[in-house]
């Protein structure tokens, strides 16, 4: 007898479970193919799941101790037929080049059927966490 798993599907929980270890979990079953991130201050959104798994891993090895603690989440239906969109509210801290950092944050995740579409990072440098 064959049991199957259901696909994973992206959740807050999921999301801070990654983000306590970043490196400890591969992200790439929960993007879809043609996703768009919107990163603050990058000029242009980045588009396609290697872009974007490309562009985590380039973060993780600028701030290779980031880890992010999820303050507070809602998930809402989007605007079309199986649609999500989950707020994340967030604290982070890590040692980057030019030292500490701690951000606040808030990301705005549209998921399509459990995957992840589109995602919009915003973030503010902070004093303390």
């Amino acid at each position: 007898m064959t049991t199957t798993h259901p696909a994973p599907k992206f959740s807050a929980d999921m999301w801070a479970a990654f983000w306590a270890a970043p490196t400890a979990s591969p992200i790439e079953d929960i993007l879809a193919e043609d996703i768009i991130g919107y990163w603050q201050g990058d000029p242009a959104p980045v588009r396609g799941r290697e872009a974007y798994v490309g562009k985590i891993a380039e973060l993780v090895a600028a701030v290779p101790d980031l880890r992010l603690r999820l303050i507070d989440s809602a998930t809402v239906p989007g605007g079309a037929p199986g649609e999500q969109l989950v707020f994340l509210h967030y604290t982070g801290q890590g040692t980057g080049p030019d030292g500490p950092l701690l951000i606040r944050g808030l990301d705005r995740v549209r998921t399509r059927d459990g995957i992840v579409v589109e995602n919009v990072i915003r973030y503010d440098q902070v004093d303390a966490v």
